[in-house]
């Protein structure tokens, strides 16, 4: 990219290769074909982004290039900051400083390096998971994987094999504690998969109640009750009932399922390139985050939507196998690309045959917990769509009761609405688009009486502010609570009405605006840009932009707009 830029290209030439390269490659990677508008997308957004780094770089390194001695050696931090901050790798700096014959203190980059990594293995260190990783290891060791009943049970009883408070081992904990609780067997699914942990209660003969928050998982194969005993106190080696949070469990396995449904609705509308890049299903929502190259348009939403609404209507079986792995990719399952997977999975079906494809809509490689139904699902509805990343984009929807109380809530902002604009909610969106137009009409109008009220109207009053400056015609008004975005066209009704002459306005609503006008005659004696310079530099601001007829800035000391016209008048004095 580098040598394209020195060479003169301002465009990405990169993706512009990639058709000969699915034309050789295709075949033996099939991949490249199915991806191929996201992999073009991905290349260029890719090429363009790093055009921008080249050349805030490329600024920078010529900024510091210039402040050096002859024979000095470049920065070693500053090279550290291009890599750093403006993702400019080392051998680029090197590079471009070796035409220059000048080289980079690596030394003192290696330094910087060096600090960066160490503050960021004490941040790590100071997590405390090195503390308890052992501690895992020796459990498993010890007690083996925990045994998981929660496909087909949401309450079991089981016995306590170990107790863990404050990352060490305990042999009980009392009423008011909390603690992570390790059972033989378990009802509760732990946080994985994007998938959260269920919640519940735990019981002893004797009277003990433990409130279970969240259960998480340790080395894949420990699932970690998160407890806060409530009453009497627990002990290793005692007898436990436990039942999972049924209406909780519920929501959340439907918005799970959902998830599925949406997955492969998004195929089928978006393309095949789009892939899962990460989830989160709790029972509130369901997020998706999947690899697609642009905003997804609205139309491109509704389709999507119902597709998966139409599959939980239909109210499929869904239907969990175990199979080999090869056997499950065999038969068209999706897997996340880069995910490991045991010898032996579980395989996740729903919805209608797709015709032609001898499989159900949905095939997928999935460990979590499901409803039996899609009807289970209730209806999907999706409540957001935005960018993550480059080529990342997140998906948010409601299932159920939430979907269900999402739809209320739109339905009471539409009556409310209504009853404010005194109109039936049918009658809603004609009343605004009414009232948008009164608006714009209305403010066309103030904007009008403001220049007219400002310049004097048609009257003597224009002309009684106007005097000559340097052989010009001058003119420079402070406006009060006047908006910046009435500046220019009043600038302009000045101009008509003086003919001939430099007319400055500067506006104080809030910080200071300031716009510079100058006559067609005069243009070639005065600049418009550079005078509003001056006077922005007065405001404290910097810089303005335009044309030699017009031009605008700012700054934030409107109380210095007497000074700003003041300065320009000196200018124009000579």
């Amino acid at each position: 990219m580098r040598h394209a830029h020195l060479l003169g290209a301002s465009e990405p030439l990169l993706y512009k290769l990639l058709p000969t390269l699915v034309g050789k490659m295709g075949e033996a990677y099939p991949e490249l074909k199915r991806a191929e508008a996201l992999i073009r997308e991905t290349l260029r957004s890719e090429e363009e982004r790093f055009k921008r780094t080249l050349d805030r770089g490329l600024k920078m390194l010529d900024e510091e290039t210039g402040k050096l001695a002859s024979g000095k050696k470049f920065p070693g931090d500053v090279a550290f900051k291009l890599y750093d901050t403006y993702g400019f790798p080392l051998d680029l700096t090197q590079d471009a400083l070796k035409a220059k014959n000048i080289e980079v203190d690596t030394a003192a980059f290696e330094s910087c390096m060096a600090e960066q990594k160490k503050a960021a293995r004490t941040a790590w260190a100071g997590s405390g998971d090195t503390g308890t990783e052992k501690l895992w290891f020796d459990l498993l060791e010890e007690i083996g994987p925990t045994e998981f009943l929660g496909y087909e049970s949401e309450a079991a009883e089981a016995v306590v094999v170990a107790i863990v408070k404050d990352g060490k081992r305990v042999e009980s904990i009392k009423s008011g504690e909390e603690a992570f609780v390790l059972t033989n067997q378990t009802p509760f699914y732990a946080e994985s998969g994007g998938q959260v942990g269920d919640s519940g209660g735990m019981w002893t003969a004797l009277g003990t109640e433990l409130i279970v928050k969240d259960t998480k998982k340790q080395l894949g194969k420990l699932h970690l009750h998160m407890v806060k005993c409530k009453s009497r106190g627990l002990a290793v080696g005692d007898a436990v009932e436990m039942r999972v949070d049924s209406r909780r469990r519920q929501s959340i396995r439907a918005n799970h399922s959902a998830t599925h449904l949406l997955h492969e609705a998004l195929r089928q509308v978006l393309g095949d390139h789009v892939a899962q890049k990460g989830s989160l299903q709790d029972a509130e929502r369901t997020r998706f985050d999947i690899s697609h190259p642009k905003a997804i348009a609205p139309e491109e939403l509704q389709k999507i939507e119902a597709l998966a609404n139409e599959e939980i209507r239909a109210n499929t079986p869904v239907e969990t196998r175990l199979m080999p792995l090869d056997d499950a990719r065999a038969s068209g399952a999706m897997a996340l690309f880069g995910e490991k997977y045991d010898d032996e999975v579980r395989v996740v079906s729903m919805g209608t045959q797709t015709p032609g494809a001898n499989k159900p809509f949905s095939v997928e490689l999935c460990g979590g917990t499901h409803v039996k139904r899609t009807g289970e699902i209730g209806l999907m509805k999706i409540v957001a769509e935005g960018a993550l990343s480059s080529g990342i984009r997140r998906i948010e929807a409601l299932t159920g009761r939430n979907a269900l109380r999402y739809f209320e809530e739109q339905e009471q902002r539409v009556h409310d609405i209504a009853d404010v604009l005194k109109a039936s909610p049918a009658d809603v969106v004609a009343r605004v688009q009414s009232l948008t137009e009164e608006k714009k009409r209305l403010e066309r109008e103030l904007s009008d009486l403001r220049r007219k009220l400002a310049t004097g109207g048609g009257g003597s009053g224009a002309s009684a502010d106007i005097k000559e400056i340097g052989g010009m015609k001058f003119t420079g008004k402070i406006l009060e609570g006047f908006p910046a975005k009435d500046l220019k066209p009043m600038a302009d009704d000045l101009k008509t009405k003086m003919g001939s002459g430099v007319i400055v306005l500067i506006a104080t609503e809030g910080k200071a605006s300031i716009v510079v006008a100058v006559t067609n005659d005069l243009t070639s004696k005065v600049s418009a840009v550079e005078l509003v310079k001056i006077g922005a530099a007065a405001l404290g601001g910097k810089g303005g932009g335009g044309r030699p007829d017009m031009a605008q800035a700012g700054g934030p000391n409107p109380g210095a707009a007497n000074d700003a016209v003041a300065a320009i008048e000196k200018a124009l004095a000579g």
